[in-house]
């Protein structure tokens, strides 16, 4: 405390769900005379470092495969750009850095750089081109109950 101040001068907080917050409300728990203060919160600013603009899917599904044309999962889309898209997987698995993603409403095939991936929910950068592929491989794609092996 600097000279003359008597009280402190955040008087209360509020702390995000989680770990973190959990922690950093345990340690101002000890600072404030009031835990049940709370003067003002803090919110974070997401910074938007995409420069096409996000469009939401809904019910827009698909397959990955890898290079080695072998099935992983299945998933939904949950938003695209016009380089990317964000992606929630049937179950969680890890995925390559290089996928193949089939959309099931386009019949398309494109190629795809996992840029990060938190449990189920993946973001990639997907190539502007479609990835060139056989025709057996999209017949598989292409059937209701597929096999790809």
């Amino acid at each position: 405390m600097g000279a003359g101040r008597d009280k402190p001068i955040l008087h209360g907080f509020k702390a995000g769900r989680g770990r973190m917050g959990s922690l950093v409300r345990a340690i101002a728990m000890r600072f404030l005379d009031s835990p049940r203060d709370v003067a003002y919160s803090v919110l974070e600013e997401r910074l938007e470092r995409r420069r096409e603009k996000r469009r939401p899917a809904r019910l827009q599904s698909g397959k990955i495969v890898d290079c080695g044309e072998r099935f992983l999962t299945e998933f939904v889309f949950r938003n695209r750009s016009e380089a990317g898209v964000r992606l929630r997987l049937a179950r969680r698995v890890v995925l390559p850095k290089r996928i193949l993603l089939f959309d099931d409403q386009y019949s398309a095939l494109h190629v795809a750089s996992v840029v990060w991936q938190r449990g189920c929910d993946v973001g990639c950068r997907v190539a502007a081109e479609g990835a060139p592929a056989s025709e057996p491989l999209l017949a598989r794609l292409r059937n209701r109950y597929y096999s790809v092996g």
